[in-house]
């Protein structure tokens, strides 16, 4: 097992995992922007479109078990290292062969998203066992801030280099490479005992439970973020409100990924925090149904976006820590997280799908919204009760603080 990293280097190493972390979503993000160059060069519809970024999403459901099975016979940092490499040549893929290359692209890139994605809790876990709720928010504030990034900085770099948008897609394999180099530079540390046999808990009440948390707000997440703009551009408002909207939407997750699990660590419980993000995201998500320009006028859609945004990003590094935490040994952690984004992520690619049917057969999107804040009921309840003592490694007491 690995030790806790000496001072000398704790903070090299908690930068390099955030900066892998940011690494794990521009690769998605940022397709939505060049949308329309996409079209226009490939002739592309809409259905094509949208595999672009349901590749990944499916990528990263059906491979995450991999990281488990990969990290028996390896060391985590060097399967982390080496799924960072398949991110690169994904991210640069998509520069060659048309669309062969963006679709083949976008399927590599998940790949080693899944596994990548996988493995950090499993690292925090075994590295940082008496600060697993900071370092948590830590990494999860870099993961969505790399989002953020992808989706807001892509067209504007285009345009400033003057380049097709295939290759500024190709272009995001440049800060993958650059987290490569740094995380390389991480002294190793080497194993001192053999691996248990990976066992993944499908016959666990808590492992369940968490997949299931990590299934909802994913779903919730994934479901907000392509329809929430669409909501306001049928209210006539231009593609760049919808568009700052989605920002809001963005920038805001990043408060509550940080301060959560932090402030879960520092009282010991990690319950009235999930209540508090599933609560928020869920009130936002009803507003947005029933009134999305009322009450506060023209403040409203920025309110409720800020609500959700800031529910959403608690939302995930919850579900994140809950995974790591329920998990008897940092070696486990893998299997949890890996049976839960395996669960969760191709729940969270079926959200936006259903989602349209909805708009589709009820012409508007009062009922998709509004089935989400209902979702987002159901969702509270399991985290609650994912995160509830007695679930943890058959009765343990709650580990959100370290013994």
């Amino acid at each position: 097992m690995t030790r806790p990293p000496t001072d000398a280097f704790a903070g090299w190493w908690l930068f390099a995992l955030a900066l892998v972390a940011s690494n794990l979503r521009p690769v998605i993000t940022s397709v939505p922007p060049l949308v329309d160059q996409l079209v226009s060069e490939f002739g592309l519809n809409a259905t094509q479109l949208g595999l672009l970024t349901t590749l990944p999403v499916v990528c990263m459901g059906l491979f995450a078990p991999a990281a488990a099975l990969l990290a028996r016979r390896n060391r985590e940092s060097s399967v982390l290292a080496a799924s960072v490499v398949v991110i690169a040549i994904g991210a640069g893929l998509r520069a060659f062969g048309g669309t062969a290359g963006l679709y083949s692209g976008a399927v590599l890139a998940g790949i080693g998203i899944a596994i990548a994605g996988t493995l950090l809790p499993t690292l925090v876990r075994a590295r940082f066992p008496d600060r697993v709720g900071p370092v948590t928010g830590i990494y999860t504030a870099a993961l969505i801030g790399g989002a953020f990034l992808g989706a807001g900085a892509t067209e504007p770099l285009r345009l400033l280099l003057d380049v097709s948008p295939q290759v500024m897609l190709a272009l995001w394999a440049v800060p993958v490479v650059m987290a490569l180099a740094a995380w390389l530079f991480v002294p190793r540390i080497p194993r001192t005992s053999a691996r248990a046999r990976v066992t993944f808990p499908w016959r666990s009440k808590a492992a369940w439970l968490g997949t299931l948390y990590m299934g909802g707000q994913s779903l919730l997440f994934y479901a907000a973020l392509a329809w929430l703009a669409a909501t306001y551009t049928s209210r006539g408002h231009s593609a760049a409100y919808a568009g700052l909207l989605l920002a809001v939407f963005s920038a805001t997750e990043i408060i509550t990924a940080l301060a959560l699990p932090a402030l879960a660590h520092r009282t010991g419980d990690v319950r009235p925090w999930i209540a508090l993000s599933v609560g928020i995201t869920t009130i936002g998500l009803a507003l947005v149904a029933v009134a999305p320009e009322a009450i506060l006028g023209a403040a409203a859609p920025w309110t409720w976006a800020t609500l959700i945004g800031l529910g959403m990003g608690g939302n995930l590094a919850l579900a994140l820590l809950i995974l790591t935490q329920n998990a008897p040994t940092p070696q486990a952690a893998s299997a949890y997280t890996g049976m839960a984004f395996f669960v969760g992520y191709l729940l969270a690619a079926v959200g936006p799908v259903a989602a349209g049917a909805l708009v589709d057969i009820t012409g508007g999107y009062t009922v998709v919204f509004g089935s989400l804040a209902v979702l987002g009921v159901l969702t509270l309840v399991i985290g609650v009760a994912a995160a509830h003592p007695s679930f943890e490694s058959g009765g343990a007491p709650d580990r959100t603080r370290s013994p």
